[in-house]
């Protein structure tokens, strides 16, 4: 298939319709300011890109502006990657998604043959997501700047905690960062690659998403800057986190223009085949039988009587939000560096204008 050309000159705005487009633009330009942090919205309807556009600053300092190409931090949205990883390994044969984790990760022997690769893409594990406060400061005695290596054996050195005493693989839906960290490590593990490889050779050199990548790249460099307050209420550069180094739970940046080529290729099933599509998009269900909302990497909501998946994300001054429309095909993605930006009112306004 013919994914959309990338060109050598500057990004410009797309505004296919102007009518519409300006509904969106009245909605930003009251939440985001012209010499502030900024915001790079996309939405795609359709095969097609009918509204792209930046706002505000990438970086406050230069007065960089953002662009659609502008790159920002992920952050949480970038779940739907590792469970991407996740099938396709599941295509290849490599896994099954009802393997037990420690099948991939032998380290985690001590989880037992219950907590699966399924139940982590769901937050229905049951385990102990270690990034609590206790868990984080000895994970960090451990070492300073931690990678996955580290937290397994942090994980392993505390007897592979399940969550609270008695708790059941499947009993019930607990969102965990470190879930999917785990992820990252059987990516890592059964691919025979670092994760940041993974994605560069089987997604994102494939789809021409040449400013999409996880960490660590050189690329980082050309990010927005992230946002933040501080204790007296004023606009600071965020600090990094001493977990940067972790892949799996939010490691991505990326441009919304290059996640429209992304969601072109999920729309044709160009990554993988329809019947992982409907896996990820399918709830997960706890022991009882009641569905949790939430797929492989996403959540799953009904608004105005349309279906759809979306995450948000939020890490180190940056702030996003994608929704991809499952009885339609709309998409909406939203990449910001200002902390005090309302991504989901934005979002409404943007399908409202194009439904």
């Amino acid at each position: 298939m013919a994914f959309l050309k990338r060109t050598q000159s500057t990004p410009q705005a797309v505004r296919v319709d102007p009518g519409r487009s300006a509904r969106i633009d009245d909605c930003v330009v009251d939440q985001i300011d012209a010499d502030g942090p900024g915001l790079a919205l996309a939405v795609a309807a359709d095969g097609t890109v009918v509204h792209a556009a930046g706002y505000g600053l990438a970086d406050i300092g230069s007065g960089r502006p953002v662009e659609p190409d502008t790159i920002f931090h992920l952050a949480s949205g970038g779940k739907q990657f590792t469970a991407l990883g996740i099938l396709m390994l599941a295509e290849d044969h490599k896994l099954a998604l009802d393997d037990p984790v420690s099948k991939h990760i032998p380290l985690l022997a001590g989880f037992g043959p219950r907590v699966t690769i399924r139940q982590l893409l769901h937050h229905t594990s049951g385990i102990r997501d270690i990034y609590d406060d206790d868990g984080v400061e000895q994970i960090l005695a451990r070492c300073e700047q931690p990678t996955n290596a580290d937290v397994v054996r942090t994980c392993a050195d505390l007897g592979c905690p399940m969550a609270k005493r008695g708790s059941q693989p499947g009993q019930t839906f607990s969102y965990s960062n470190f879930g999917y960290d785990l992820l990252g490590t059987v990516i890592e593990t059964v691919s025979g690659q670092s994760y940041h490889d993974f994605f560069a050779t089987r997604v994102f050199d494939r789809l021409d998403m040449k400013d999409t990548f996880s960490i660590p790249d050189r690329r980082v460099d050309r990010s927005a800057t992230g946002y933040a307050f501080d204790d007296r209420d004023e606009l600071v550069e965020a600090v990094r986190s001493e977990l940067d180094n972790t892949v799996g739970s939010g490691s991505f940046y990326t441009t919304v223009s290059d996640l429209c080529r992304y969601d072109q290729a999920l729309r044709t099933n160009s990554l993988i085949n329809a019947a992982s599509m409907q896996q990820a998009f399918a709830s997960g269900r706890n022991n009882d039988g009641n569905p949790t909302n939430y797929g492989f990497g996403w959540f799953l909501a009904v608004q105005d009587g349309m279906s759809f998946a979306d995450h948000q994300g939020e890490w180190n001054g940056f702030r996003t939000y994608i929704s991809y429309g499952l009885d339609r095909p709309l998409s909406i993605f939203a990449l910001s560096n200002d902390p005090d930006v309302d991504l989901i009112e934005i979002a409404d306004v943007a399908a409202d204008a194009f439904c």
